[in-house]
């Protein structure tokens, strides 16, 4: 995954410091080309999470399905999720009145760790270098978050679901027990545009 810096800078927030600014920059250049060498991940996480949530928030233990192979239908399971839908969408209702209610759409989250297991037991060739490319950003489908709390997770963009915005803001009640982090800018920017490049990806060489 690669994008143009110079494109991206035109979205930076006008009232940010020209320090914050410099910061964003440095991170998110990295990301302008597809070379190999490991990436900086300093400031992607908020010190402090705000008493609501937004786009991008890592949240423990909610209700995902999953595809039994075998019986061919979803069973109910619960999984640590990533935040799609943008954080106005999830505001509560009576702050944001909406004639058409919209669902919280939320990717599924697994530790790195887990997902190297999985590798190792099946065998697959290269293993090291799949993971260096995780953690690289270099999968469209898959967003590495870097350690929070000794913990590294990878988000399957292409594994969606949702919940009700009922159902996530009970979870407001003991927020900090339920958020595993808030992305800072960096995170946030870096979040936004692996999202943008997964699933909207222009121009694709098709006569439309």
């Amino acid at each position: 995954m690669s994008f143009v810096l110079e494109k991206i800078e035109a979205h930076f927030p006008k009232e940010l410091s020209e320090q914050r600014k410099g910061r964003l920059r440095e991170g998110l250049k990295q990301f302008t080309s597809t070379n190999s060498s490991s990436k900086v991940y300093t400031d992607f996480y908020l010190s402090t999470g705000y008493d609501y949530f937004l786009q991008g928030d890592l949240i423990n233990d909610l209700r995902y399905p999953v595809w039994d192979s075998e019986r061919k239908n979803y069973e109910k399971n619960y999984f640590n999720v990533v935040i799609i839908s943008n954080s106005c969408d999830i505001d509560e209702a009576s702050q944001n009145q909406r004639d058409v209610p919209k669902k919280v759409l939320i990717a599924k989250l697994f530790e790195l760790s887990d997902f190297k297991e999985g590798l190792i037991q099946n065998h697959v060739e290269n293993t090291e270098n799949i993971i260096r490319s995780i953690k690289n950003q270099e999968y469209s489908n898959l967003m590495y978050f870097p350690p929070i709390d000794g913990i590294e997770y990878v988000a399957s963009l292409d594994e969606l679901s949702w919940i009700t915005n009922d159902e996530l803001n009970l979870l407001k009640n003991d927020i900090q027990e339920n958020r595993i982090a808030s992305l800072d800018l960096f995170g946030y920017y870096l979040f936004m545009f692996k999202l943008s490049y997964h699933l909207c990806r222009l121009p694709e060489e098709i006569d439309r």
